[in-house]
């Protein structure tokens, strides 16, 4: 197991994480503080890049909320404060699928959300500090390229506060 940043790093750009959507549970591997994670490309892709040793999936909440994140990621429902239609989840879910797709992981179940469990000392800000600086310099559409430098940043972020078995 690598021992220090670099080490981490160096060995989390080779390669994705080889685990499935299944492995996720359906409640907390831990007591830590939660983060929600939207079901969309950018948070579904840091959900599966963290693993579960520090996230599970709950159904999807598709509240009325009108938010955007990179690449037009859509998440939330219409701004008139309706709740989505089927039509509309399956549209959200579609391209969540084919974001993941072009960063090399598998499509996740359909009107599941994530919750990560953020370590002691790591707030929300600083997990999306270290999310966004870890891919500014990758071109956006290079979602492979993105999904290893994210997987790179997460190790380092989370490194010595996660059991070696889920590397």
């Amino acid at each position: 197991m690598p021992i220090n940043d670099n080490e981490v790093r160096l060995a989390a750009l080779e390669a994705l994480p080889s685990w499935s959507w299944n492995d996720f549970p359906t409640d907390p591997p831990q007591t830590a503080e939660l983060m929600r994670l939207e079901p969309n490309g950018w948070l579904a892709l840091i959900a599966f890049l963290a693993g579960p040793s520090w996230v599970y999936q709950e159904p999807a909440r598709y509240e009325p909320v009108v938010e955007t994140y990179g690449g037009g990621q859509r998440v939330g429902g219409p701004a008139d404060g309706t709740f989505l239609s089927e039509e509309d989840i399956t549209e959200i879910h579609d391209d969540m699928v084919q974001y993941l797709a072009d960063a090399g992981v598998p499509a996740p179940p359909r009107a599941v959300q994530w919750m990560l469990c953020l370590p002691e000392g790591v707030t929300e800000w600083e997990l999306g500090r270290a999310c966004n600086v870890a891919v500014q310099e990758v071109a956006p559409e290079d979602r492979r390229r993105n999904a290893l430098e994210l997987h790179a940043a997460l190790r380092v972020l989370l490194n010595g506060r996660m059991p070696p078995l889920s590397w």
